[in-house]
Formats: C-alpha cells, structure tokens, sequence
C-alpha cells in the first residue's frame, strides 16, 4: 500500500495534469471547428471547473485535522473531486467524438485504465478522512450512485466492447470497489472475505444452495397470472437480442450492489450497532431498508408503481442478501446470488426495466417478501447464530454485549 506522501504526490500530479488539460480544452473549444459549436459553454463551465480542480490543493496542506472546517472539506472534496472527474471525462468524450479514428483508440483504452484508480487519492485524502459512520454511508451511497451510472463516454463506434463496459456500469463499478477497498481499509474494515465460513453447517449451505437457484427460477421463469399457476405455468424462453448487454448489467449488479450494500455499507451498520444487543437484526433491517430506497431512482426509467413494487422487494431480498452473507461469510456467494437473479430476470423478460404491474403482481410481492424475511429471519435464529457471531468477530465487528440474543420462536 502505498503512503500518504506518495499519495498526495500522485494527487499534486493528478491536479497538474487536470489544469493543462483544461487550459488545452479552453483553447480547442475556439480552434477546433466541431467544437466551436460549444465554445460559449466552455467559457462558462471551463474557468470554473480550473477553479475546483484547484481547491483540491488544500488536501495537501492540511493542519488541525480536529477542526470543523477542515472535517468539512473531507466532504466538500469528496463531492467536488467525483464531479470535476465526470467533468474531465465529458471532455475526453468530446474529444474522442471529434478524432473517432483508429489511431485514438491506444489512447482511448489507457484513459479507460487510468480511470480505474483516479480517484485513489480522494480516497485516501478525503473521502476516508470521514469520520462519522452516517457521513460515510451517505458519501458511499453517492458515489457509487454516480460512478456506476457512468453515461456513455470514452467509446467508439468500431470498438463496441469498450460501449458495453461503460455503459452497462461494468467500469464504474470496477472503480467503485478499487477506491472504497482504499477508504474502507482508512476506516478500519477488513475487506470481506471470498472463501465460505469454516463453521458453517452442510446441511445449512445446502438449503440455502437450494433456495438461491428456486429464488431465481422463478422469479425469471414463473409464468403464473394467479395463485392456481403459481407452480404450474412456466416460460423457459430468452431472449436472443442484447445477451451481452443483460449479462454485464447483471454482473454490474451483482458486484457494485452487493459491494455497496452487504460490505460497505453493513459494515458501517454493524459498527455503529455493536453496542446493542439486536446488533445483527438492526443492521439487517437497515441494511434492506436502504437497498430498497436506493432504487427510488429507476423511477425515472419505469412507472411509479413498478419503482414502488421493486423497492419493496428489494427490501426484502436485501434482509435475505445480508442474512446470507453473514452466515455464509463469502462475498463470492452472494455476488454470485445477485448477478445470476439479475440476468435471468434481464434475459426472460428481454428488459431491464418494469411495466405497471397487476394485481398478482401485489399479491405475489406479499407472497415472496413473507418467504424472504422467514428465510432471513432462520438464517439469523437459532444455531445459526453462533455461526454469524463467529463471522462477525474474525472481522472485528462482533457485539460488545457478547452472544447475540436474536431469539424468533
């Protein structure tokens, strides 16, 4: 890992690099004909953007950590550096639109790597300088709102794959986990681990084996318009059009989602609990009830009533998600878990978004939300307890009360 100081010296370099790029720009928006179009745009937003580039310097000279004003620049920084960051790669977008040859493209791809580890430095200097556990999930909740939607830029017509990982979050959220694994390791998380829990019981991990690939059959491929069908009418059939697509969407999900939620975020929770003695269901409960709320903002793609839908399920399926990483102990499963439902979903339905939903569609939310938060609530009970306190402690986030006394008869 690297130190602070070399840190800093690649932030200095970053915030160098930025201002000749934006002086570059200002002088091409007046020289380059396709972007003279633009030009009295560039004269607002360019002598801005040089001037929040350049507040980023007071990372470098911090005195006086303690102080209110240096704990808000934590904030200020950590907003204005993802911004001017969307900001530089809207210009490279212009750019690449403008020589969209052949010759762009070794570029294009080193512009698309350096991406990746940008914003290491906000990382180490801003974002992971927050102190207070609510601060740090909502600057989370932010930034990878904003870095997984990255919009269709860095791309070129003849090189589609380059498309399809922006557009589909797959490279936004590959920077997401490269820069929280940094501010996670400033607040003192262990990252999570890949390998299932030594203490987990066969028969447990079986049903639960069980329950994932039942969860994501049917919700990809049940057919029924009533609770007579519910088990017997079935369609198999995918989609054809857009696999690529659907597939990297769902990984997407799988990895900045679970990443986000089951790891950041629940780590944050579990903390901020760890002197209740409900610390587990509490985190939990939050846990799903922020994944749910977070997909408020598909509304602007689908009706309001299938947004309402869906975050009531996600809701639900989040207390599953966190149960089942907490038992199971590896990140891996439930990425796993989340990608597969995801793409099934995307390929059965050939969509990614919803329609007004029906009534069954209601009925079968309450149908599926009680056997979610049953799932949830046995995973959490019971023996499985001593498995989730084991888990909890080799991460350093174990109840300072001792054993849980989660009880659910």
């Amino acid at each position: 890992m690297l130190s602070e100081q070399a840190i800093k010296r690649w932030h200095l370099g970053q915030i160098i690099v930025q201002e000749i790029l934006i002086i570059v720009a200002f002088v091409l928006f007046f020289k380059i004909k396709p972007l003279t179009k633009s030009r009295l745009g560039a004269v607002v937003i360019l002598p801005v953007l040089f001037i929040l580039v350049l507040l980023q310097l007071t990372l470098l000279c911090e005195k006086h950590p303690e102080r209110k004003l240096v704990q808000f620049n934590h904030y200020f920084q950590s907003v204005n550096i993802l911004l001017c960051f969307f900001a530089l790669l809207s210009l490279g977008a212009a750019f690449i639109k403008v020589l969209n040859n052949k010759n762009v493209i070794f570029l294009l791809i080193l512009f698309t790597l350096y991406e990746l580890i940008m914003l290491v430095p906000m990382g180490e200097l801003a974002w992971g300088k927050i102190k207070n556990p609510i601060g740090q999930i909502i600057t989370l909740l932010l930034f990878a709102s904003l870095i997984v939607s990255l919009p269709e830029i860095l791309t070129m017509d003849s090189h589609s794959w380059l498309q399809v990982l922006n557009t589909t979050g797959i490279t936004g959220s590959i920077c997401f986990v490269i820069s929280s694994i940094v501010v996670m390791k400033s607040w003192h998380y262990q990252n999570p681990s890949l390998r299932i829990s030594s203490r987990a019981n066969y028969s447990v991990l079986a049903f639960i084996f069980i329950f994932i690939v039942a969860d994501c059959l049917i919700n990809a491929f049940n057919d029924a318009n009533n609770l007579g069908q519910l088990l017997t009418r079935w369609d198999f059939h995918i989609t054809t059009k857009h696999v690529t697509q659907y597939i990297c969407q769902g990984i997407e999900a799988g990895v900045a989602e679970e990443w986000l939620m089951r790891f950041c975020v629940l780590s944050i929770l579990l903390k901020i609990f760890k002197n209740s003695k409900n610390q587990v269901l509490l985190a939990v409960l939050l846990d799903g009830l922020l994944f749910g709320s977070i997909h408020l903002t598909n509304a602007l793609m689908q009706p309001l009533s299938a947004t309402i839908l869906q975050m009531i399920n996600a809701f639900a399926a989040g207390i599953v998600f966190a149960a089942v990483y907490l038992y199971t102990g590896s990140f891996l499963v439930n990425l796993g878990y989340h990608a597969v439902y995801d793409i099934l979903a995307f390929l059965a339905t050939g969509s990614t978004v919803m329609t007004v939903p029906h009534i069954f569609d209601w009925e079968y939310l309450f149908i599926t939300t009680l056997i979610y938060l049953a799932f949830a609530f046995f995973l959490l009970s019971g023996k499985r307890k001593s498995v989730i306190e084991y888990n909890l402690q080799q991460r350093g986030l174990e109840n300072n009360h001792g054993a849980s006394e989660l009880t659910f008869r």
